[in-house]
């Protein structure tokens, strides 16, 4: 696994079964979060001032809300809920914003270039057939897979 981690071109590796990311890392301009509370809470730590931490699971802001329209109890209850992430963050001088992943078709169109430009570099570990759906399921919950477990429709 190490050496696939280098080949795809990493920095800094680091074993967070070993070694906790908050000790070793510091003064980065951007984290992007796809993981827990908890690693958005550390993620803060590791940022410069300025900096900017961009969360796909961490708790939806106010902003978000006001940017897809939602009515104003709907930002109330997306500002409680995002209260103390943004205070932490405003209090070490970083933003913190939710994105909400969606679908877009010209956003894809530019990702399928750039891996086939090779800038992209995606890992298949492995690939299911539809049939063999809970198989895959199983495999990607045993936490041993190395890269993208995908499930062939056709």
């Amino acid at each position: 696994m190490v050496q696939l981690v280098k080949d795809l071109g990493a920095d800094v590796l680091i074993d967070y079964k070993a070694q906790d990311f908050e000790n070793l890392l510091k003064d980065y301009d951007l984290v992007l979060n796809s993981q827990d509370n908890k690693t958005l809470q550390k993620s803060i730590n590791i940022l410069k001032p300025e900096g900017q931490i961009v969360s796909i699971s961490g708790p939806p802001t106010p902003d978000f809300a006001k940017e897809i329209g939602l009515p104003w109890y709907l930002r109330l209850i997306m500002s409680l809920l995002s209260f103390s992430i943004r205070s932490k963050a405003k209090k070490r001088n970083v933003k913190y914003r939710f994105l909400f992943m969606k679908a877009s078709g010209n956003q894809l169109s530019e990702i399928t270039k750039l891996i086939e430009a090779g800038v992209i570099k995606p890992v298949v570990d492995r690939v299911y057939d539809f049939e063999k759906a809970n198989d895959a399921l199983t495999y990607v919950e045993s936490g041993r897979a190395k890269g993208k477990v995908v499930i062939k429709v056709r």
